[in-house]
């Protein structure tokens, strides 16, 4: 057994582990459950999941930490609900500032209940759990099989209304052909 070490939070240095992008079909398996209202995407990067929403005809604004740093910069405005994969390396402080402000939100982010993540879900946080992982496309930009992900990752959520504490969707193999 390996033991899982703790990853450096580095807000201030980015890391490559922070580069990985979001595909289609993971962005997909949130559409059904959002709202109609304004949503800001945070840390948009390549901005493929401000692409995908617009394709489902949400608004949607995307900034990245370049331009407003969601931890410390001043927000835009309006927005009613934030929707991002954030930083991997930082995505507690991410949590933490999506409950600061107050407003729901869905944050794409590994599913390994440690202690924060289960303080969340006794707060009220929900899931969206897909049946197979999310490959994500990587800072090279390899995806599917050539970047499978080595955890399961899904929708952390609050102020979101899910029909339960951890709502399983399906993820086919099919779907997961929509990068």
């Amino acid at each position: 057994m390996k033991p899982k070490k703790t990853q450096p939070e580095t807000p201030e240095k980015v890391q490559e582990r922070d580069f990985f992008q979001t595909p289609n079909y993971a962005t997909d398996l949130l559409v059904p459950f959002l709202p109609r209202y304004s949503i800001w995407e945070q840390a948009c990067g390549n901005g493929k999941i401000v692409y995908r929403l617009r394709h489902h005809g949400f608004d949607v604004r995307g900034t990245d930490l370049g331009s407003i740093n969601f931890l410390t910069g001043i927000l835009p405005s309006p927005f009613d609900i934030m929707v991002t994969n954030p930083p991997y390396s930082i995505k507690r402080k991410f949590y933490s500032r999506c409950r600061e402000i107050g407003k729901p939100f869905a944050l794409l982010i590994p599913m390994d209940f440690c202690g924060w993540i289960l303080s969340a879900m006794r707060d009220g946080a929900r899931w969206i759990a897909p049946t197979r992982r999310i490959d994500f496309i990587t800072p090279t930009g390899r995806s599917g099989k050539e970047s499978a992900a080595q955890y399961h990752s899904g929708w952390l959520t609050f102020g979101i209304d899910l029909p339960q504490q951890i709502t399983i969707v399906e993820l086919t193999k099919k779907m997961k052909e929509n990068i």
